[in-house]
Order: C-alpha cells, then sequence, then structure tokens
C-alpha cells in the first residue's frame, strides 16, 4: 500500500497546479512561500541569490542551553527557468556521524510546476521535490508539495513525504504564512514538521525577511520534512544580487537633441546600479523623455520643484514626461534621494 500511495501524491500535485495554477512563482521573496515549502521561486536570470536562515533552540532546565542550526543557500538563476544552488547546514541531525549537511539541488519551474532534484552529502540520498502552487482570492496563495527521498535521513531505506502551505498577503510589505509536511511512513519519535512565519519585505529594497517558528532544524529537503522535539524560532534573511547591476551594459553618458513628439520617437534615459546612469540629458523643447527602470528596485523620477512626478516605476517599468518650455529642470528619485539627475531644454 505504501508503494502506491507516493504515486497518488504526485498525480495529486500536478492536477493541483493544472487546475487553473498561476504560475510557479519567480521571485525570491519570503512573501510568496512559508517557512518549509520552497514555493517553487527560482529568481531573477542573471541573480546570485544568497538566503540566511537561522533557527534557535533552548534546552531543558536547569541549563535552558541556547543552541542555534544555520543554513545557508546560495544558488544562481539561469538565463532559462533553471536554479542551481546549495544549502549548508550546521548542527544537522540528518545523519549523526555528519553534523555539517550539504545539499546541491537543481530546480525546474514551467507553467506552474516546480521540479527539484539533488543530492544530500550527510545522508547520502538523491532527493526530489515536484511543488505546485495555485492563487485564491487575489492575497492567498496556496502550494503543496510531494517529497522523495531516496536513502532518507542516512538509513538505507526510500522515504515519501508529503505537504502543504499558504502565504496570505496582508499588505504589499506583510504577509503570513504556514505550513505543514509529514512524512508517510512516521516512525517513533518522528514528528509532523510544521513552521509559521510574519513575512516582511523591507521597503523599497530587495531584501526580505520572515520571522518564524517552527519544528524543523534545517532548511534542506530532509531537514524540512521532519519535525524534532522542539520548537524553534528563528528568521530567514533573503539577500539577491543582480549581476547585470555589475557586468551588464552602460548608458550613455548623456542624451543630446532628441527631439520628436510622442512616446514612440522619446529620448531614452536609464535608471540602474542605484543611479540615472543618463544624469544630464539635453533636448529641445517639446521633446518626450523616456525613462526606463532597469534597476531591481522601484524608482521615482521627481523634479524637485514638484512640478513632475512618476510615481513608482517597477523594475523593468518605464515613464515618459514631455517638456515643452526651455530651461533647467532638475529631478531625483524619492526613495533614494542620493539619485539626482538634471534635464536641460533648449529652444528648438
Amino acid at each position: 500500500m505504501l508503494q502506491r500511495r507516493p504515486i497518488a501524491v504526485f498525480v495529486a500535485c500536478i492536477a493541483f497546479g493544472s487546475a487553473g495554477i498561476s504560475d510557479v512563482t519567480c521571485g525570491q521573496s519570503v512573501l510568496e512561500r512559508p517557512p518549509n515549502l520552497s514555493g517553487g521561486w527560482l529568481g531573477a536570470p542573471g541573480t546570485l541569490q544568497f538566503n540566511f536562515v537561522h533557527r534557535f533552540g533552548v534546552g531543558d532546565a536547569p541549563l535552558r542551553k541556547v543552541t542555534n542550526s544555520p543554513t545557508f543557500l546560495l544558488s544562481y538563476r539561469l538565463p532559462f527557468p533553471l536554479l542551481i544552488g546549495f544549502n549548508y547546514a550546521t548542527s544537522s541531525d540528518i545523519a549523526a556521524a555528519f553534523p555539517n549537511e550539504w545539499e546541491v539541488f537543481a530546480r525546474y519551474a514551467r507553467s506552474g510546476i516546480a521540479l527539484q532534484g539533488g543530492y544530500n552529502q550527510a545522508a547520502r540520498s538523491g532527493d526530489a521535490e515536484l511543488t505546485a502552487a495555485r492563487v485564491f482570492f487575489g492575497p492567498l496563495r496556496a502550494m503543496a508539495v510531494g517529497r522523495v527521498l531516496s536513502n532518507g535521513y542516512h538509513s538505507d531505506t526510500t522515504r515519501y513525504a508529503v505537504g502543504g502551505g499558504a502565504t496570505l498577503r496582508l499588505h504589499r510589505w506583510v504577509a503570513l504564512a504556514g505550513d505543514v509536511t509529514t512524512l508517510i511512513d512516521k516512525r517513533p519519535g518522528e514528528k509532523v514538521a510544521w513552521g509559521a512565519g510574519l513575512q516582511l519585505a523591507i521597503p523599497y529594497s530587495p531584501h526580505t525577511l520572515s520571522l518564524q517558528v517552527t519544528n524543523t532544524n534545517t532548511a534542506t529537503l530532509q531537514g524540512a520534512s521532519r519535525g524534532i522535539n522542539r520548537v524553534r524560532g528563528g528568521f530567514e534573511f533573503t539577500i539577491p544580487f543582480t549581476l547585470s547591476r555589475y557586468f551588464g551594459r552602460r548608458g550613455e553618458a548623456a542624451a543630446k537633441n532628441g527631439g520628436g513628439e510622442g512616446a514612440a520617437n522619446a529620448t531614452q534615459a536609464e535608471i540602474r546600479a542605484m543611479k540615472f546612469t543618463t544624469d544630464r540629458i539635453e533636448v529641445t523643447a517639446g521633446t518626450t523623455v523616456r525613462w526606463t527602470n532597469n534597476d531591481q528596485l522601484q524608482h521615482t523620477v521627481t523634479a524637485t520643484d514638484g512640478s513632475w512626478d512618476s510615481g513608482l516605476i517597477n523594475p523593468g517599468g518605464s515613464w515618459t514626461h514631455t517638456f515643452t518650455q526651455p530651461g533647467e529642470y532638475s529631478f531625483h528619485c524619492t526613495p533614494h534621494p542620493f539619485m539626482k539627475g538634471v534635464v536641460v531644454v533648449r529652444q528648438p
């Protein structure tokens, strides 16, 4: 009977994913996933991702010793929908002989389904996870997972786990999240794994923070599939590095005499690497300027005198403004006031 149940689990996951599922998230934000599920995230192409998970436990009286178990994730999103990376965890309980746990993995996502495969060095196990996620009623995102551990917990036995979780977006920068995962054939002392978190985005930055409680030890597939006897508190902090900010093409030093009316013939200006790459734009009256945000953060193009304002421009978005009168118009980014520039408008 146990041999049939994992197959049913994976079929259920696929069915869950195909029935009106939204695409598996491409963002790294913890607002899209609970503490013990990946949510199928890949990150933006060309992004190097560093996540730091740190969980703390308190021992029995009278010492009440505080123990900690950190997991470090480093990954890179390739130009196609494939993420490659590794987790490194210390104070791991996966295998008694290996307190330091390595997990290398690759994750592929397409049409709302994510498949991850990898190898856990401590357990000497090839592991896999299938994730499906669906958005309900806008702010609610639910997901289901099925996992196969070929040598679960260094026991020479294949183990299977199933689980689910959800995130509820309360605000643009705040969400609540929870998850439950269980090994199908739990053994004495093995608990259902669970986690709950307050998920926070740090405004106007690419970083997110999860304040969480859970009964899991490490953030690898094996560590997140089995609960332990103690509740742990902790956090996860996400740090993406967009390599194109440092190695991508640079904007022109200045844009001159971009004539024409309307956005189709607009003078192009770029926002990249936390600056206006074209910080001095010279045009003739009647010219439209288009600013494109090629950074990973939201920015604004705001006149110093307050006469015009783009509002927040999302990464990849653009905004245009037509300058009809000669003069010098200084501007800045409201969230990042050190970003400044000027438009010089001359008579035709």
